[in-house]
């Protein structure tokens, strides 16, 4: 059955020996292993090397470090514990097994159809230490290990440099320093005669500093003389016109005197506008209620004049009648006519089907003239219900209009009314704004309230403005008084100032030049120039001295730290030189070895070519026969067809499986008959008959109990092909990953396993 978990049994088996399986990877995190929603795990495992037996336990854990033991199983129940680590359980598994590793029994005792090409699609290093193990020759491993460890120490690697590496960079370094040493002898013997130049030049360089250094001071002294001068003349003109500034603004101050008191004059004729304020604010009021009571006015006078419009309308469509004429009070009997005419039809009729012409035409003419008469008397009802309902709306007509001259006669009162509350009101408002005296002879005799009103607020506004613009001239008039005795002092205190300044001036007379030297801003700034050139020559000057000495000192420093410098050179070079002479020993033993190794492992190649001479025929039915091995062991077979040797990947899936297979179990028959001491006696064959026919099975099949089972105690079979009941001695049915049944050949009835829910 697929997925049934029948490759779990190899995995679990591989995992508890060495730690590791197959799938899903060779080092697999404790999440891989453990199955969705379990926390932890338990593999145990029974095996027997000779007549020992063993057992190991190991426990996988999510959260928590894993834990391994391994016990030698005694008689009577009895056991003893020989490792109880993960890595020492291994190591000990190992050992046990004659040294034989993961990776060589998944090389050789390991079939498994999804890993056929293991062997020939490992690394040429990995395959050839697997072949090693088998040969015997794993103190070839060892060595080459050794050696590989020995030249990685001396050439290094991509990551850690060697020794060797290191030893030629401190050559290196050495050869440079020696270099700056030699350069530094040089250097030295130069040194003086430069220094002793540098100081002969610093000595003129500082003759004509000092010269141009005193011609600049006196030039300067000048330049801020003259400046001084000018800037005391300066002071004066601008603190003289300052003070006549002053003495006009103390001039000004009498008038404006004479002018703050006209102006105080003038805002006490503004001293009775706040009481106006207050009558323009009630004035105000008044106005307001005026205009409201106008809009009243102007809506009730439009409601009456939509009045009038829709009365005048409604009173065209009305025509002069009198009292509406009432229904006759006895009607007509119209179901009399048409019971008689329906009654003489019929009479007609009968006769017709009787044969009395004359009674059916004397009945249907008395039918004809009920007919008429009959409808006569519907013409005459419609028309009376006609002139009733024409004659209702004539009278709904007339008494709408009455509605309307009732309210037209109500809106013609309250008119009356509000007209009355205007003149009123207008009159109120006229006598509030004649009672302000001030704008009394202005205003005239106003009609218009509105136009009184704003008359007076224009009047007032131009008040308020002009007594404002007062109250600010008197403000700035009173405040420019107030600042007459500080202006007094401050005139007094400029013209101190002016004289201590005049006596500064005389004071400062201009300093003596040499003779024959006019001065000028140009000569200043030439000189200033040039004794800044100098002043840097003698800086840069005696810098370079003072480099020359310090470099001096650094040279004698180096030379007597680096004094044996050279031994030390000829010391490296030969370290160097026997490292060069260590790793080329070392690189002629690894390849003395490989050559070695290599022969001896060429020696498996003609076995397993032969036994797979002698497994492929019986698992391809006779078809295929000889077959080759490269040096990388691609494999290649005698096709009869073509006559030649062609490569595995020309041939069908199914083939190109089974030759796989030959070559695992030819190598499984090569190598581990030559094994080292312990032999691992177990083989697994997971699916190798999945992809083969019936007739190829069973030359598999035919396989296992001939040669295989001649080197090999028990072999593991993993299929989920049916009908293989006879061909094995125990058989363990899987369903879901579970153990179903275990069933032996030579016990009859079959043994349900009892499978926890």
């Amino acid at each position: 059955m697929n997925e049934s978990g029948k490759s779990t049994i190899l995995d679990a088996i591989l995992f508890a020996l060495f730690g590791r399986m197959i799938r899903p990877s060779q080092k697999p995190s404790n999440e891989e292993i453990l199955a969705y929603g379990t926390g932890e795990a338990q593999v145990k495992l029974e095996f027997a090397i000779g007549d020992l037996k063993y057992r190991i336990v190991r426990e996988v854990h999510k959260t928590r470090p894993n834990r391994a033991q391994l016990h030698e199983l005694g008689p009577n129940g009895r056991q003893k514990t020989i490792a109880t680590t993960v890595n020492d359980t291994t190591s000990e598994v190992e050992r046990l097994l004659g040294g034989i590793t993961y990776n060589e029994i998944v090389a050789s005792s390991v079939v498994a159809q999804k890993d056929l090409e293991r062997l020939i699609k490992q690394r040429l290093d990995d395959r050839r230490k697997v072949v090693n193990v088998f040969l015997n020759l794993d103190s070839f491993n060892r060595v080459q290990d050794q050696f590989d460890t020995e030249r990685a120490r001396i050439e290094g690697t991509t990551r850690n440099p060697g020794q060797l590496t290191v030893e030629r960079e401190r050559l290196q370094s050495l050869q440079e320093q020696m270099k700056r040493y030699k350069e530094a002898e040089t250097q030295l013997s130069t040194l003086a005669g430069r220094i002793e130049k540098l100081r002969l030049e610093l000595v003129g360089l500082e003759e004509k500093f000092a010269t141009t250094d005193s011609l600049y001071k006196t030039l300067n002294k000048y330049d801020e003389a003259v400046k001084l001068q000018r800037s005391l003349r300066q002071e004066i003109q601008d603190k003289t016109r300052l003070a006549e500034n002053l003495q006009r603004q103390l001039s000004g101050i009498s008038s404006q005197r004479e002018e703050l008191e006209k102006a105080r004059l003038e805002l006490e004729q503004f001293s009775g506008l706040s009481e106006i304020e207050s009558q323009l604010t009630q004035a105000s009021n008044m106005l307001e209620e005026f205009q409201s009571a106008e809009i009243r006015r102007v809506q009730s006078e439009e409601s009456r004049d939509n009045l009038q419009a829709k009365i005048a309308e409604k009173t065209k469509g009305v025509s002069s009648f009198g009292n509406p004429k009432p229904l006759d009070s006895k009607p007509r009997r119209v179901w009399t006519y048409l019971i008689s005419t329906s009654a003489l039809g019929a009479g007609a009729i009968l006769a017709f089907f009787l044969s009395l012409p004359q009674v059916a035409v004397a009945f249907g003419s008395l039918a004809i003239v009920s007919l008429l008469l009959l409808t006569r008397q519907i013409v005459s009802l419609s028309q009376q219900a006609s002139s009733s309902r024409y004659e209702q709306e004539q009278l709904a007509r007339l008494q709408l209009v009455r509605s309307w001259e009732n309210e037209l006669a109500e809106n013609q009162q309250n008119l009356s009314k509000i007209q009355q509350d205007i003149a009123g009101r207008s009159e109120s408002l006229i006598g509030t704004l004649s009672s302000i005296t001030r704008y009394a002879a202005k205003m005239g005799a106003p009609k218009d309230p509105e136009t009184a009103f704003e008359t007076v607020s224009s009047l007032f506004d131009n008040d308020r403005q002009t007594r404002q613009s007062l109250e600010e001239k008197v403000k700035l008039l009173s405040q420019q008084l107030r600042e007459e005795p500080q202006i007094k002092e401050r005139l007094d205190l400029i013209q101190r100032e002016i004289e201590q300044v005049e006596k500064k001036f005389g004071a400062a007379p201009l300093p003596e030049l040499p003779e024959g030297l006019s001065f000028s801003d140009t000569l200043l700034e030439e000189t200033a120039e040039a004794r800044d050139t100098l002043k840097e020559s003698v800086s840069r000057n005696k810098a370079q001295i003072e480099d020359s000495i310090s470099r001096q000192f650094e040279l004698r420093q180096l030379l007597e730290e680096n004094t044996g410098l050279d031994d030390q050179v000829q010391t490296q070079m030969k370290k160097v030189m026997l490292l060069e002479k260590d790793c080329s020993v070392v690189k002629l033993s690894i390849k003395g070895l490989e050559q070695t190794s290599e022969s001896l492992r060429n020696r498996v190649k003609p076995q397993v070519e032969r036994y797979m001479g002698l497994i492929l025929p019986v698992i391809t039915s006779g078809r295929y026969k000889a077959v080759q091995l490269d040096e990388d062991y691609t494999v290649r077979v005698f096709d009869p067809e073509a006559g030649e040797f062609k490569p595995k990947e020309v041939f069908s899936g199914g083939t190109e499986d089974q030759l796989l297979l030959a070559m695992r179990l030819a190598f499984a028959l090569a190598l581990i008959p030559q094994a080292k001491g312990h032999n691992p006696e177990f083989l697994f064959l997971d699916e190798p008959l999945g992809s083969s026919d019936r007739v190829r099975r069973e030359g598999i099949l035919t396989l296992l109990h001939q040669e295989l089972s001649q080197n090999f105690k028990q072999i593991f079979l993993i299929s989920h092909v049916g009908d293989l009941e006879a061909e094995a001695d125990t058989i363990i049915q899987m369903d879901n990953g579970m153990v179903r049944e275990v069933v032996g050949r030579k016990s009859s009835p079959r043994q349900p396993v009892e499978v926890p829910a």
